[in-house]
């Protein structure tokens, strides 16, 4: 009885194994009749289907991509991701530039299906099939449908009469043994989609030139589109200033034709169709022989602004072609064709057959592109993967030929890698598409991919690496791979190493990603270039400058190792000698960075310490006189571990003592007498004082395209006193530009601990901006600190004086009446606001340099202000224009409205002439200086 048992279960599970290890896909085959119509950029077209049930399931549903209507509002996957992504673009767009796809009816036998709404993603929907579809049957599908083509956003479109015509038509998502795959369109996350036989006719005005998958039927098109080898473009131009260069400039297409042709294009074993669509295009074409002896086509299809650098463009995708069938399979389809698109998308995208790449000015960036895309004929054309799920099965694997083809030795993803996998920032490589951060997606989805293969490669040898991956494109062509389908492969008998696949789960670096030894070079005049990766500590040094009004120019030298990989353990120096003041000056910073990596990602134990020239007399017989400041300032910095990595939120603690040295000028009077005659005599000596101060600082700031913001509480504490703030920042996006409104709240209270009070001018809250005097801590850059009228002839202009630092009220009027108005030992509360200027009406957007201009309006008030004997205005308010300049790190106010005690004091013979150029006031915010406000995936 136990034997009967045991030979039944045993039965059953090898069943089970077997079913496992057979394979099968569905098949959906397309007859598709489309017409486009250059007016309304809209498609008409009609859908037959035929969708084969190889499962060993009876289906009673199928899921269909109707992608198109991932363009229909500002609430798709598509639109989130890119917010999430920092791209505005869309969610800003026009309603003319949206898209979508409507007027479907979808029947099978005559009969119309229900369809059922995604219940998260309007571009997906579910088709009720009349009656269950069994393993080995087959339905027909048809529906006619209008698609709305939007503005080229991401990879499909138009960008005027220039057509990208790509995820246009509804489509049933792949079902296989993991079940259904339906998934919105997202722009970061490409696509899956099963395996059939297209015939697709394309209608059109006859003076358009189309590229398409597959091979083109018409005879009479083909000899068209070879007569237009040495086709010129002849439209209305001018020439016109663009980014600052002369350039001819086409003002608009010729008027579309009132005639139509119909093109027929026919394309077995292929899991998409695109085609693309411009009046412009120079047709190129070439044959390119196989090992087997079979030729194809190879066509290229660019504009001529792009002549020059498209000219050798067939011979690169021949190229492509070649390398690719001989290191990996032979091309099997008939026809290549590589279509120039408009920059808006960027980039490039393939698709079976064909592939469409962005304008280029380089013919080397033209060349590596071609390569790449063209490459995924192989990694997404032929070896169908689920690039959603597994996009480096895909990206990757194609990227290692991309590499091994330039012999790349990858060294900016490498150095870049390097840094978010050291800041604990990475992600694995068997990660989806959706879940990468953007910048992983390329430096771990490529790159580290890549990086993983070559490791493979040196550990297999070339020899039996090339023999698993052309057994893994002869078994899995023209199917679906996963994974472990790639994994099993590389396991026979090719020695792969047993931990390889461990790395795919995996962060942090590869093992051949690991460095060694000290680089020390001198920064030459054209700048410092990483050019070991090899090196795991490179120390640079060169010429430094420096400027301020007292000490004159700076100069001097600096060492540093702040370079890719990021050492635990970062240091900067730069001594300078002083030509004003004589004097050595300098800063200099040490970093040592722990990763724990759990509750906190990073912790930082810091050095930082500085001495420069604050200030400037000259005594009557005209000596100069300069007093310093010096200043060590040691603290941690804390910062947490977000749990998404696709957070764009960054939290961290910091503590900091202040311990600064300052000298002070002392003047001392001497009577002198001798007999009848008696003398005075000024003696100027410099005295040294100490003082303290610890900061302590919590911020919370959320870095996302849409309302970013920022909040810090700052508490600080000294000899006497202790001194709170809290600061928030909320922008407010109103435009596609990039326009919005920045708003600021500060609030603060000033609390004594004993009775001196001492130092209240120094620390005390100020509602006008404060100017060098107020910098306690000594961390913004001034040029002139101590730059004052008093010390100034009034006629004199001097641009120390105008410069003012955003703290506290943070009013931008420029006086120098802090002293008895605006400052306070209580408490504070100010608003500020910058609002942006469309460039529409900007007068500055005519120049070639854009510079953004804005309005900015500030107001505030101080406990004093509500005294009852107070006979202050409550609130003290300004507003005028602001010029932004490198990303806001410098500002320059120009008042036009203000309150009147601000008038008052312009009036007053206090300031003399040049009253409204001594109102005028700028900042430079070096203090707050980040890398990440020119390129957001910079983590620093």
């Amino acid at each position: 009885m136990r034997k009967i048992v045991f030979t039944t279960l045993f039965t059953f599970l090898f069943q089970i194994i077997y079913c496992q290890e057979s394979y099968w896909q569905q098949q959906v085959n397309y007859i598709i009749d489309v017409t486009l119509n250059d007016k309304e950029h809209t498609l008409e077209g009609f859908e037959k289907i035929e969708y084969i049930n190889n499962s060993p399931d009876t289906l009673r549903f199928i899921w269909f991509h109707i992608w198109p209507n991932a363009y229909k509002n500002e609430r798709t996957a598509f639109s989130e991701q890119l917010l999430l992504n920092g791209n505005t673009k869309f969610y800003f767009s026009d309603k003319d530039e949206r898209g979508y796809i409507n007027r479907l009816d979808f029947k099978a036998n005559n009969i119309t299906l229900d369809v059922e709404d995604h219940p998260k993603f309007i571009d997906v929907v579910k088709l009720i099939l009349p009656s269950p579809l069994a393993p080995g049957q087959k339905i027909n599908i048809t529906t006619p449908f209008h698609v709305k083509l939007p503005y080229n956003f991401s990879r499909g479109g138009h960008d005027g009469e220039s057509y990208q015509v790509t995820q246009w038509y509804p489509k049933p998502a792949v079902y296989d043994k993991n079940g259904w795959h339906p998934m919105p369109y997202l722009d970061q996350g490409e696509f899956y989609s099963e395996f059939g036989n297209f015939d697709v006719r394309i209608t059109i005005p006859a003076n358009y030139v189309v590229a398409a998958t597959g091979e083109l039927q018409n005879e009479e098109e083909k000899q068209w589109l070879l007569s237009r080898k040495n086709f010129e473009w002849h439209a209305t131009r001018t020439r016109q200033k663009v980014g600052g260069v002369e350039k001819t400039v086409e003002l608009k297409f010729p008027a579309s034709s009132t005639e139509t042709k119909t093109l027929r294009y026919l394309q077995n074993n292929v899991h998409d169709f695109a085609w693309f669509a411009d009046k412009r295009f120079i047709v190129n074409h070439d044959t390119c022989k196989l090992a087997s002896c079979r030729v194809i086509d190879v066509f290229t299809y660019y504009t001529p602004a792009e002549k020059e650098v498209w000219k050798n463009s067939v011979q690169m995708a021949k190229q492509a072609i070649w390398f690719y069938s001989m290191n990996v399979g032979e091309y099997p389809y008939n026809t290549v064709s590589v279509v120039q698109g408009p920059q808006s998308f960027g980039g490039g995208m393939e698709y079976p057959t064909i592939t469409v790449i962005s304008s280029t000015y380089s013919s080397f960036s033209l060349e590596e592109t071609i390569l790449h895309e063209v490459g995924h004929n192989w990694f997404y054309g032929i070896l169908a993967s689920n690039e959603r799920d597994h996009p480096w099965m895909d990206e990757g694997v194609n990227t290692f030929y991309q590499y091994r083809y330039y012999h790349t030795k990858t060294n900016i993803e490498k150095g870049f890698f390097e840094v978010y996998a050291k800041e604990k920032l990475d992600q694995p490589i068997e990660t989806t598409s959706e879940k990468f951060s953007e910048p992983n997606y390329n430096l771990v989805a490529y790159y580290k991919t890549a990086a993983w293969l070559q490791w493979m490669e040196q550990q297999m040898g070339r020899e039996n690496f090339d023999k698993a991956m052309k057994e893994y494109f002869n078994r899995w062509k023209f199917k679906h791979p996963q994974p472990e389908d790639f994994k099993k492969i590389f396991a026979e008998n090719y020695s792969m190493p047993k931990q390889a696949f461990d790395f795919l789960s995996k962060t942090g670096l590869l093992p051949n990603q690991s460095r060694k030894g000290t680089l020390f070079k001198l920064w030459l005049t054209r700048g410092a270039i990483i050019d070991n990766h090899q090196v795991k500590t490179q120390i640079t040094a060169g010429p430094s400058l420096g400027f301020n009004n007292y000490d004159k120019l700076m100069f001097g030298a600096f060492i540093t190792n702040y370079f890719p990989p990021l050492n635990n353990l970062k240091f900067f120096g730069a001594p300078l000698y002083a030509t004003g003041s004589k004097t050595f000056t300098g800063n200099a910073t040490a970093h040592y960075s722990f990763y724990p990596n759990r509750f906190l990602r990073k912790a930082d134990v810091f050095l930082n310490g500085s001495t420069f020239t604050m200030n400037k007399f000259v005594d009557t017989a005209g000596k100069k006189h300069f007093t310093s400041f010096q200043k060590i300032v040691p603290g941690f910095r804390l910062t947490l571990k977000e749990r998404d990595a696709r957070s764009t939120i960054h939290r961290y603690l910091q503590f900091k003592t202040f311990f600064i040295g300052e000298e002070q000028l002392r003047f001392l009077v001497d009577t002198i007498i001798n007999g009848p005659d008696t003398s005075v005599l000024t003696r100027v000596e410099k005295q040294k004082t100490n003082r303290s101060l610890n900061q302590l600082k919590l911020v919370v700031e959320n870095f996302r395209a849409l309302y970013p913001y920022r909040a810090e509480l700052n508490a600080e504490q000294g000899k006497g006193f202790i001194r709170f703030g809290f600061t928030g920042n909320y922008f407010f996006n109103y435009g596609k530009d990039g326009g919005g409104a920045a708003i600021r709240l500060f609030t603060g209270k000033f609390i004594y601990t004993n009775k001196s009070k001492a130092n209240s001018f120094l620390y005390a809250l100020s509602l006008s901006a404060p100017k060098g005097s107020m910098d306690y801590t000594y961390s913004n850059y001034f040029a002139g600190r101590n730059d004052y009228p008093l010390q100034l002839d009034k006629e004199k202009w001097t641009l120390g004086y105008q410069q003012i630092m955003i703290r506290d009220g943070g009013l931008k009027m420029n006086t120098d009446i802090q002293g008895n108005i605006g400052l306070t030992n209580n408490w504070l509360a100010a608003l500020n606001g910058s609002f942006d200027i469309p460039s529409q009406i900007n007068p500055l957007s005519v120049l070639p340099v854009k510079i953004p201009l804005k309005i900015f309006a500030d107001v505030g008030t101080v406990a004093e202000f509500w005294d009852k004997e107070s006979e202050q205005d409550r609130f003290l308010y300004d507003a005028g224009l602001q010029i932004s300049f490198l990303k806001d790190l410098v500002n320059v106010y120009i008042p036009i409205l203000y309150s009147p005690v601000y008038r008052d004091y312009l009036k007053s013979d206090f300031i003399g002439k040049k009253k409204f150029l001594r109102s005028i006031s700028f900042s430079i915010d070096i203090q707050n200086f980040s890398l990440r406000k020119f390129d957001k995936n910079i983590p620093f």
